[in-house]
């Protein structure tokens, strides 16, 4: 039978706030796979031979969570239909302030943020202008 599977680009492990999430959205018979690849020059296809591999035995990835840079992100979301999945991100918890609220530090003394819900990732859009005087023409 084919499995579901949910693949984390991630150092992190999947927490059970989480896999209850992705559970409630995918079903109980999805299985989380977390991966620290690196995206290198080609995010795409990084991306690609990893869901390539995690299907390989006929399994089916039905959601990419990938955790990258603005840049990558973007060329992400640009490839979403060639990539033939969802991608999806977490979002955090805040306080009233809108602060993400800190749930604990990791081995290194990192910050821990409290895990709030996903979201798919449908279109990332950057609107810049340059500041300060435009450059002297030479």
């Amino acid at each position: 039978m084919q499995k579901k599977i949910v693949a984390r680009i991630t150092r992190h492990p999947v927490d059970a706030d989480r896999m209850a999430c992705l559970k409630a959205v995918f079903g109980d018979d999805v299985r989380v796979v977390t991966e620290d690849i690196r995206y290198g020059e080609d995010p795409v296809g990084a991306v690609k031979a990893l869901i390539e591999h995690l299907q390989a035995d006929g399994d089916r990835v039905v959601a990419v969570e990938a955790t990258a840079p603005f840049p990558v992100l973007s060329r992400l979301v640009n490839a979403e239909r060639e990539l033939g999945v969802a991608l999806i991100r977490a979002q955090f918890a805040r306080d009233e302030g809108g602060r993400a609220i800190v749930a604990g530090k990791d081995e290194g003394g990192r910050d821990i943020l409290a895990f709030s819900h996903y979201e798919e990732i449908e279109k990332i859009e950057l609107l810049t202008r340059r500041l300060g005087p435009p450059p002297e023409e030479k």
